[in-house]
């Protein structure tokens, strides 16, 4: 069954038909703000960086940041993340990972795998030592999967307002 899912770079074409998914997830957010989201996210790869036998969709995989998609046999969105690689003073190169969200319509881990997989993919192409990955609120179905799937806990994130609030 996780041969019927697969990772693939969301490209002009799926951003449309991904919006869905997202609203499904994400309830508050627009067309228009996840369009926004997308442009900023899915910057064209630098031609010098693309090897001259890459096919189109090689390319897109070495983007610096992106947004990859996982995709059923069918084309029907299950899931999705956006990343991006950066420098990290202790680690080096390391792979981002954020906006992690997957609808498993049967039972099993099918798409958080093809999820992986695709982290795996990022990491191994942009020479990655570590993988982030950063959970919205807490899930326990997304922590119990990245947990038995070797992650642990590095580096915590605190979320502050960009505008102090006044304390009474």
């Amino acid at each position: 069954m996780s041969e019927a899912y697969k990772s693939l770079p969301l490209t002009a074409q799926t951003a449309d038909m991904t919006y869905p998914l997202v609203q499904m997830l994400k309830v508050d957010m627009s067309f228009d703000r996840w369009r926004a989201f997308v442009d900023q996210y899915c910057m064209p790869v630098a031609k010098d960086s693309v090897g001259a036998k890459a096919d189109a969709d090689d390319i897109l995989w070495q983007r610096q940041r992106g947004i990859i998609v996982i995709a059923n046999e069918r084309g029907y969105i299950h899931g999705l993340f956006s990343y991006y690689v950066r420098d990290d003073m202790t680690d080096g190169l390391v792979l981002h990972v954020d906006n992690v969200m997957a609808v498993e319509i049967v039972s099993g881990d099918y798409v958080l795998d093809a999820m992986r997989d695709g982290m795996t993919r990022l990491a191994r192409i942009h020479q990655c030592s570590n993988v982030y990955v950063s959970l919205g609120e807490p899930d326990d179905r997304l922590r119990t999967y990245f947990a038995r799937s070797g992650y642990a806990p590095s580096k915590v994130r605190y979320c502050a307002p960009a505008a102090p609030r006044m304390s009474a």
